[in-house]
């Protein structure tokens, strides 16, 4: 009797093995793995940004920075550091300043766009002989140019922008272009334009 008891026993043990080896690492319902028993389990990409930009159920756009209804998948917009400013350039005055007002972040489909709108309150910027200009030739490249340079491609963009007589402003030739007129500025001690970089765009 003494004897079939411990085969019994170790029956009973090897059975006992059996089932904490099912539970191990290559078990996929393994616990904090895919959802097994007891597992806490992260929130899915869905959910953590339903929590992120607004409640459950809320059929308004979160990040509808337009205000036209049609809200985006930008998430929040980005904030400049501090001495740079986007701009866009309404007027050229002549090659020593240009009028400007101030280029706010848009959603659409592309990302986060500059603009600015034709009624905007502009600003007087001086451009001065030495500023550091910089054209867009292509996503993320620029090329250096100098200040003649920069003033007659604002100007001709402009021009381009409302449809003025190509007879009398020249098409922008490769490997530049016209991307709206919108602009990373800095500016010097003295309020004057120091750097201008063209911002590429769609």
């Amino acid at each position: 009797m003494t004897s079939n008891r411990r085969v019994l026993s170790a029956i009973a043990l090897l059975a006992t093995l059996g089932g904490v080896a099912a539970c191990g690492p290559e078990d996929p319902s393994a616990d904090g793995l895919t959802g097994g028993a007891g597992s806490s389990a992260a929130p899915s990409a869905t959910a953590s940004k339903t929590s992120d930009s607004g409640e459950a159920g809320s059929s308004d756009p979160t990040d509808d920075v337009d205000g036209d209804g049609k809200g985006g998948d930008c998430g929040k917009a980005p904030v400049l550091p501090a001495g740079l400013l986007k701009l866009k350039v309404q007027l050229m005055r002549d090659s020593g300043g240009f009028e400007a007002s101030e280029a706010k972040p848009h959603c659409t489909p592309n990302d986060w766009i500059y603009g600015a709108d034709e009624g905007d309150p502009t600003k007087h910027y001086v451009l001065p002989k030495n500023v550091k200009a910089f054209l867009a030739t292509g996503p993320g490249q620029t090329k250096q140019v100098d200040h003649e340079q920069l003033a007659l491609h604002i100007d001709r963009c402009h021009a381009q922008e409302i449809g003025a007589p190509t007879d009398d402003y020249p098409k922008v030739e490769a490997p530049f272009g016209c991307y709206k007129n919108v602009y990373e500025v800095t500016l010097n001690a003295k309020g004057e334009v120091d750097t201008m970089k063209e911002i590429w765009s769609v």
